[in-house]
């Protein structure tokens, strides 16, 4: 391929930035810099307007021109039906969301549309994010990986970041596709398992970074609903078919087991399906411990031990 070819092909690869909007006018200047400063050829940011009581929405007019910032005011509706508003608008090659109250790195999406454009039969492009918290920053890196279809990318821990945030998409992933309207929590992991079982071909880099700031005041912030993430995790690997019963998937069992001990100190409720699993899986004494104690007094009684053991701490 010409160099002239390959630079006209590289920006015709339109990108949809969609980033709904509610009581965020603290935040909201600072997330659409962080997007201005991207230096995209080609792009289009969608600021959904979900009702924002605030001066978010007036906030959001002073920034819109005629061919890239694109404002829209809708009744509210929670953060899945503005990012379906915005979807139903969007004109882009690949779509990706982004928090209002979050920052993109700089140079992070030319990087990313750069290996899209190397390599177009890549559906999902995951990259880093960094969690901004009060006392301390967490890094989850992803590293340079290509997994053929879900089950792969699930085997590697999938599970534990099935963030929207984080990724940019092909567009027609998302056709006959919407966020459940009917779901206030966890609507990331629903969705992933809607994609997944499309069965795309996904791709992680180390390159770029996703800015995600904990918000004190935020939903997430509050006591964390553990049966809702169980059950949406559930609910996925059921959509794809896995079969935790199988050696190769004890481990994705093992993790969901970590979110079942604390939604039994919660409410008590046993959600996970029991099954046997293979002692000794784990390289750490904790997960070798939880391994053993499973396999040793299983599901309810391993619950209720830890239980007692929080307790006493």
């Amino acid at each position: 391929m010409s160099i002239k070819l390959f630079f006209h092909t590289f920006t015709t690869m339109k990108l949809s930035i969609i980033v709904p909007i509610y009581n965020v006018e603290k935040t909201l200047k600072r997330c659409v810099d962080s997007i201005l400063r991207q230096r995209l050829d080609n792009y289009e940011l969608l600021l959904i307007d979900d009702g924002s009581p605030d001066n978010s929405g007036a906030m959001a007019d002073k920034m819109a021109d005629n061919n890239r910032i694109k404002v829209y005011h809708k009744a509210n509706g929670g953060l899945s039906d503005a990012r379906n508003y915005g979807l139903d608008r969007a004109t882009g090659d690949y779509i990706t969301f982004v928090d209002s109250d979050d920052e993109i790195a700089q140079n992070t999406f030319p990087k990313l549309l750069e290996i899209l454009h190397e390599h177009p039969e890549y559906d999902i492009l995951e990259y880093s994010v960094k969690q901004i918290k009060k006392n301390k920053n967490v890094l989850f890196d992803p590293g340079e990986h290509v997994y053929q279809n879900a089950t792969d990318w699930l085997k590697n821990k999938g599970l534990q970041h099935c963030w929207m945030c984080n990724k940019i998409f092909k567009r027609k992933l998302f056709e006959n596709t919407r966020f459940p309207i009917h779901i206030k929590r966890f609507e990331d992991m629903w969705m992933m398992g809607e994609l997944l079982i499309k069965n795309p071909t996904i791709a992680t880099t180390s390159h770029g970074m996703y800015l995600y700031y904990e918000n004190e005041n935020g939903l997430v912030a509050t006591t964390p609903s553990y049966s809702g993430l169980l059950k949406e995790q559930i609910n996925l690997i059921n959509k794809v078919g896995i079969d935790t019963r199988k050696a190769e998937w004890h481990h994705l069992y093992m993790d969901m087991f970590n979110i079942q001990l604390y939604v039994y100190m919660q409410t008590g409720d046993i959600l996970l399906p029991r099954q046997w699993v293979r002692p000794r899986i784990y390289n750490d004494i904790q997960g070798l411990i939880k391994s053993l104690a499973l396999d040793v007094f299983g599901l309810r009684l391993s619950c209720k031990i830890f239980k007692l053991l929080m307790k006493r701490r």
